[in-house]
Formats: C-alpha cells, sequence, structure tokens
C-alpha cells in the first residue's frame, strides 16, 4: 500500500489514531488524525514533539503505559483495553498499539476504539444478575425454611418464623426496588449534560441529611462555585455517598463533605469515621476484581453511583488513612458555557 494510500486511511478511520516514536521507552507524538482531535481535545500544534503519555494518561495508570511503551519499543503488538484522559473527561477504550521501524527508529501506531458505553452496558447487566442471583437464592433460603416448617407443623415458634419470612421477603422487595432504579436512572447510553452548579446540590443534601439524622455530625466545606455538566443524576450520586457514610459511620456518626476545585476538576469528597467498606466489595467497585468476585451482601448504591459519575467522563475513588473512610467523585469542570473547562490547544 502506498504512503499516499496509507495517508487518507490515517486521516479518515474513525478511531483516534497517533503515531508516535519511541525515544527511551517515551511515546513522542509525529502525527495525529483528525479523529483524535475530536476526541481528546488537542491539536497537531500542541501535542507533535510531546510525549503521549503526559497528556492523556491519568497518573494512577502511568506505570502500566509504560509497560506498553517498552513492548514497542522491542516491537511487540499490544492490545488491551484502558482508561484515558478525554476532551470531554475519562473514557474506556479498546487500544492497539502496532509497532514498526522507520529510518532505523521504533515507531508506533496507537489506535483507540471507544468502548465506554459497551462495557458500562455489559457491566450493568453483569452485576445485576449476580446481585439479583445471589440475593435470590439466599433470601428464598431464609423464606423457604421456616415456611416450610410452619407448614408442616414442626415450627418451635411460628411467629418468630412468620418474622424471618417478612424480614427476607421486605429485603427481597428493597433490591427489586433497587435495581428498578438503576435500570431506570442508567438506562439510556445518552447524557444530556448541561452545567450544574454542586454547591446548591451539596447545601441541600447535608441539610436534609442533619434534619434526618439529628444525633450525627455532619459538616459542610465548599467554595462559592462548583460549576461541572453533568444533569439531575448527580445529586443521586452524591446523596447515596452521603446516606451511605451515615449508615456505615461510628456509633454517633461523623461526617465531613468537602468541595474543592483541583486541576481542572471538582472534587467532592465524602468522609466518614466509620469501618471503611469491606475489601470483598471495594476490589470490585473501586479496583480491578471481576464482577464474579461479587456475594449477596453487596447492594447496588455504589454502583450506581460509579457509573453515574463515569456517565460524565469522571471518577469514583476510595481511601482509608488514619481511621477515617474517603469516598471522592472528580468530575471535570465547566466554563460559563456548560462545556468542559478549556485545555491548552484544544480547538
Amino acid at each position: 500500500m502506498s504512503d499516499d494510500r496509507f495517508g487518507r486511511l490515517f486521516e479518515l478511520i474513525d478511531d483516534a489514531v497517533v503515531d508516535v516514536e519511541i525515544v527511551d521507552n517515551v511515546p513522542v507524538v509525529r502525527a495525529v488524525n483528525p479523529a483524535f482531535v475530536d476526541v481528546f481535545g488537542y491539536d497537531r500544534e500542541t501535542i507533535v514533539g510531546e510525549s503521549l503519555n503526559d497528556f492523556i494518561v491519568p497518573d494512577t495508570l502511568a506505570r502500566r503505559a509504560l509497560s506498553f511503551d517498552r513492548r514497542s519499543a522491542d516491537g511487540e503488538y499490544n492490545e488491551a483495553t484502558v482508561a484515558r484522559e478525554t476532551a470531554t473527561g475519562i473514557r474506556q477504550f479498546q487500544y492497539r498499539g502496532v509497532p514498526y521501524e522507520h529510518d532505523g527508529a521504533s515507531h508506533a501506531l496507537a489506535i483507540y476504539t471507544d468502548v465506554t458505553e459497551q462495557r458500562r452496558r455489559e457491566q450493568h447487566h453483569r452485576v445485576l444478575h449476580r446481585v439479583l442471583r445471589h440475593t435470590l437464592r439466599n433470601k428464598l433460603t431464609s423464606i423457604l425454611s421456616p415456611a416450610t416448617a410452619i407448614r408442616k407443623g414442626r415450627s418451635d415458634d411460628v411467629a418468630a418464623d412468620a418474622e424471618r419470612i417478612y424480614a427476607a421477603a421486605t429485603e427481597l422487595e428493597a433490591l427489586s426496588d433497587a435495581a428498578g432504579e438503576v435500570e431506570q436512572i442508567m438506562g439510556t447510553a445518552h447524557v444530556d449534560r448541561e452545567r450544574v452548579d454542586l454547591v446548591g446540590l451539596l447545601d441541600d443534601i447535608v441539610e436534609s441529611s442533619r434534619t434526618a439524622e439529628a444525633e450525627a455530625k455532619i459538616e459542610l466545606d465548599r467554595p462559592s462555585s462548583l460549576p461541572v455538566a453533568a444533569d439531575y443524576r448527580v445529586g443521586i450520586a452524591i446523596r447515596n455517598l452521603v446516606e451511605n457514610a451515615l449508615e456505615h459511620g461510628g456509633e454517633t456518626p461523623s461526617v465531613a463533605v468537602t468541595g474543592t476545585r483541583v486541576d481542572g476538576e471538582v472534587v467532592v469528597t465524602v468522609t466518614d469515621d466509620g469501618p471503611g467498606i469491606p475489601e470483598h466489595v471495594r476490589s470490585v467497585v473501586f479496583g480491578d476484581s471481576d464482577v464474579t468476585q461479587l456475594d449477596h451482601g453487596t447492594g447496588l448504591g455504589l454502583w450506581l453511583t460509579r457509573w453515574i459519575i463515569e456517565s460524565y467522563g469522571g471518577l469514583l475513588v476510595y481511601s482509608r488513612r488514619g481511621g477515617e473512610t474517603t469516598v471522592s467523585i472528580r468530575l471535570p469542570t465547566v466554563d460559563g458555557g456548560g462545556e468542559p473547562g478549556d485545555r491548552e490547544g484544544r480547538k
């Protein structure tokens, strides 16, 4: 295939493509196609000659990106699902790194296919199936065992067995309602985002929580403005975190809600004095463990919060320090027009 044909394919392909030269294991950008400019928000003049990783790789994924670059330098093909910073926040891509040599130097074509919505829908289905199946099995046992004893006249305490049946059925009903809420809230792949100032939401959520939990200590620290590109669901996500902190906090819960702006992002943190999120939940919701590691005790509230935040191109982050648990929401800030904040070189 001639250079002219290759160049035309490079320019017209729908996927974001960047041509890099691997210099001391650093992917130095030599060319980008129009789709890359549209998706990642950097024009050619800004990014050519710079390290690709410095612009699009989140700090927490720098080590993994370096392993890809070393493989490319050794002439090895790369393929993986990766998270990358884009013009609209963090999104998921199927990444393919195709190495080649040019004038004695190591090069690679990095091809990024956006799979964000596809993976999110797959995860929705897997989580709902796993949680519902395990909970149904567990709770049905709690119902059938005492019900069988009552039916056969072998129950020593009918009232206690009836209470067990009622409690299990009530939990099933609550789970069914929660699953329905998830489907309703996350049922559409398209999100119409507008400028939302989180200050008013934080004020309302904290005030209503103080009313509902009079004995709890709930503090709020926020600036005068925290604009993000979102919709009504961002309030659901934040409220879930505050309610979770109050439910799992100390004997008399102490919760701190903080809103800040950091490096072009709005960060909302919810900190409590409870024992922390169990490892078997944390490793799946916040980590890389497979959904199959979920057990029947895992609820849907944290998953719903994560999916809402990720639909805006944001991140949900967990940390545990000094006997306190912090869950943070990170969202791209916006300018006055409701678009993600300008980045240098953006068209």
